[in-house]
C-alpha cells in the first residue's frame, strides 16, 4: 500500500530499477502503520517481502553494495517507526508451514523431535503446526503475535518460560549475505534480548531456528495454548493498536506494577494511552501518531523514575 509520500527519497532510479529485478515483491513509500501491530507509523522509502533464501542474500550484498541502509521488521508486532520518512529498506521474510521440517533425536531424557522452522513463519502457524503434529514444548507462546525470527531476536516468552530455552540452534545471515549455523550454546540469550558471537545483535539475521521439542498428544497441547491464550485475554487490552508490552520488566519487578503504582493508568498524550487494563501496554486509541508514542513512553519513564527509581526500558524498537 503505498502513502503517496513526496519527500526526497535515498534511491536514485537506477538503484530503484535493480531492487525491483532482484525483488519483484516491492512497495514504495509505504505507511508503516499498515504493518505494524500498533496500527501507527512513519513513512519507509521501500517494503520488501523475501520467502526465498538467496534471493535475501542477492538482495542484501546489492544493499551493502550501494550503501542502502536496510532493516528488518518481521511481523510488525513490536516496532515503531517514528521518522515521518525513513530512507533505505525495511525487509519482511514471509514463509510458511510447508517449510517447516521435522527429524527425530534420541536423548538421554527421552525421544525429542526437533523443528527447523524458517524466521519469517509466523508464531501462530508455528503453533498450530505443533497441534496437528503432535509436538509440545511452545505452548507458552500461544497468542504471542510475530514471526519466528522476530520472537528469536527478543527471546520473546511468557508465564517465566522464553524461546531461547527450546532452541537447538540457530542459523544467521550477515549484510554480506553469508549464512552461519550457530549452536544454542553459542547465543545470548537474557531476559528479551539475544546476541550471536562475534558481532552486534543488529548486524545479523536470523534465517530460521531448529527447535529441540517433545512428541505428544494434539489434543492436550490445543488444550493448554487455548488455556494460555484465556490468561493472555483476560488481562491484556483488546481492539486497540498496541505492541504488546512495551517495557521489559526490571530485574525483580513488574514494568506494569510500577507503572501502576505511579498512577499512571490512562494517562493519555495525543490518541495514545496507557492501558487502563495492564499498565504495561500502550494502546493507540484511534490514529495516534509516533510521536504521541514516543512522547507518552518518555512521560512514562520519567514519572516511574521519579516515583522508584528505576529507569524503565522499551521492549518495542523504535526505528
Amino acid at each position: 500500500m503505498e502513502s503517496g509520500h513526496t519527500d526526497t527519497l535515498f534511491m536514485n532510479d537506477c538503484q530503484r530499477s535493480e531492487l525491483i529485478r532482484l525483488c519483484p515483491n516491492i512497495r514504495w513509500n509505504v505507511d508503516m502503520a499498515t504493518y505494524s501491530t500498533f496500527r501507527a507509523g512513519g513513512t519507509v522509502e521501500a517494503l520488501v517481502d523475501i520467502n526465498a533464501i538467496d534471493k535475501l542474500k542477492a538482495v542484501l550484498r546489492y544493499l551493502h553494495a550501494q550503501q542502502i541502509p536496510w532493516n528488518i521488521v518481521g511481523g510488525g508486532s513490536n516496532i515503531l517507526v517514528s521518522r515521518r520518512c525513513h530512507v533505505g529498506v525495511f525487509i519482511r521474510l514471509r514463509s510458511s508451514i510447508r517449510e517447516i521440517t521435522r527429524r527425530p533425536l534420541v536423548t538421554a531424557a527421552g525421544e525429542r523431535c526437533c523443528l527447523r522452522v524458517h524466521a519469517g513463519c509466523t508464531l501462530a502457524s508455528l503453533i498450530g503446526w505443533c497441534i496437528h503434529n503432535n509436538v509440545s514444548g511452545l505452548e507458552f507462546m500461544a497468542g504471542i503475535p510475530g514471526s519466528v525470527g522476530g520472537a528469536i531476536r527478543m527471546n520473546a516468552g511468557a508465564f517465566g518460560h522464553a524461546i531461547g530455552e527450546v532452541l537447538s540452534s540457530v542459523q544467521i545471515m550477515d549484510g554480506l549475505g553469508n549464512v552461519e549455523e550457530v549452536p544454542r550454546e553459542k547465543v545470548s540469550f537474557t531476559y528479551r534480548s539475544s546476541r550471536f558471537p562475534g558481532e552486534p545483535a543488529d548486524k545479523v539475521l536470523i534465517t530460521s531456528g531448529e527447535f529441540c521439542l517433545q512428541p505428544a498428544d494434539g489434543r492436550e497441547v490445543a488444550r493448554r495454548c487455548r488455556e494460555i491464550i484465556g490468561l493472555r485475554r483476560g488481562s491484556q487490552p483488546k481492539g486497540v493498536g498496541s505492541a504488546g508490552s512495551f517495557f521489559k520488566n526490571p530485574e525483580g519487578d513488574f514494568a506494569g506494577r510500577l507503572i501502576e503504582q505511579a498512577g499512571l493508568k490512562g494517562l493519555r498524550i495525543g490518541r495514545a494511552m496507557v492501558s487502563v487494563k495492564h499498565a504495561n501496554f500502550i494502546v493507540n486509541t484511534g490514529g495516534a501518531a509516533p510521536d504521541d508514542i514516543i512522547r507518552l513512553m518518555e512521560e512514562v519513564q520519567r514519572h516511574v523514575l521519579q516515583h522508584s527509581g528505576v529507569l524503565l526500558e522499551p521492549e518495542v524498537h523504535i526505528y
